[in-house]
């Protein structure tokens, strides 16, 4: 096959450039051709496939699939942790957790406010954060407090956590996260208090969140805090996940039934004027969930595992 003078010098600038590892701009001298003109042979290489490039390393999937979840729900940055079926569940949990303290680290600046709602997933994350200094951040909770028995889920024992591995300071939210009736609800929500703790709450620089599925697995169900009659309910009223203080429809918007009336803090269309917000979640059966929260703008970062991203995509 007679090869061409333009193809046989691209195929000259490629081996220099992929197998000798020259730059382009040494190449563009040995060639007498302008840096430019280089990197254009480069790219018509690649673009007529002379040249196909492949990641050899078995993360490589991952994070195009992080890639291609950022680009689709329009996200500031996602990180997905592999999973397959040898993989241990406790494992993968264990992996994303300290993927989003890492998160957390790089995101810390002096002077800004953290919020956090509640639940395994961000004690799990807390479990995993070392220890810094940031006395001016303040840490803050986003939603009611549970009972005492189950303190390792409760946001303001977590938010005191967080604070302690940040050397930082803290506020607590002194509401329940569900009241007994709306009634309650309604009283406690008109008091200076909590207002002042919502007010906190919808003005902090960064959201850290967890998200439940109550038609298959939320902490709110696993706690005895949801049964069968509310389990009912909200399969009647297409709820499709819980985050903060809210159970949540399709588009990622309150459904106002008697169990979200109920919940005290801020709701899921407060995190949409935060100016970020991260959610961790592991189990593809928190994949329609995310997504729903994705849908309605309530997320700026994902950390997540490769069943739900797969999902996703």
């Amino acid at each position: 096959m007679k090869i061409s003078e333009d193809y046989r010098k691209m195929l000259k600038i490629v081996t220099m450039y992929y197998e000798q590892g020259l730059t382009q701009a040494v190449i563009a001298q040995k060639m007498g051709i302008s840096r430019p003109v280089i990197s254009k042979i480069l790219q018509q290489a690649k673009e007529t496939g002379v040249v196909s490039i492949s990641i050899k390393d078995e993360s490589a999937h991952v994070v195009e699939l992080a890639l291609r979840v950022e680009e689709k729900y329009q996200l500031a940055d996602v990180i997905v942790i592999p999973a397959n079926e040898q993989k241990q569940v406790e494992a993968v949990k264990k992996e994303v957790s300290l993927a989003a303290a890492a998160c957390l680290k790089e995101r810390l600046k002096a002077g800004m406010s953290v919020g956090l709602s509640w639940g395994t997933t961000l004690a799990d994350m807390i479990d995993e954060m070392p220890y810094y200094s940031f006395p001016t951040i303040n840490v803050c909770p986003l939603v009611g407090g549970v009972s005492s028995e189950h303190l390792y889920f409760d946001t303001n024992h977590l938010v005191f956590r967080l604070a302690e591995k940040l050397n930082s300071r803290c506020q607590y939210f002194y509401a329940p996260a569900l009241a007994e009736s709306i009634k309650l609800a309604d009283v406690l929500n008109k008091t200076q208090l909590l207002g002042k703790a919502l007010n906190q709450a919808r003005n902090v620089d960064l959201a850290i969140i967890g998200v439940g599925n109550p038609n298959k697995s939320s902490t709110w169900k696993r706690l005895g805090y949801i049964e069968a009659e509310e389990l009912k309910m909200i399969k009647e009223t297409g709820v499709k996940g819980d985050a903060v203080a809210s159970l949540f429809d399709k588009n990622g918007q309150t459904v106002n039934n008697e169990i979200s009336k109920r919940m005290l803090g801020i709701k899921v269309e407060d995190l949409v004027t935060i100016p970020d917000v991260m959610i961790i979640g592991c189990g593809k059966e928190k994949a329609e969930s995310i997504k729903s929260l994705l849908l309605g703008k309530c997320c700026t970062i994902l950390v997540i595992d490769q069943t739900i991203a797969e999902a996703l995509v």
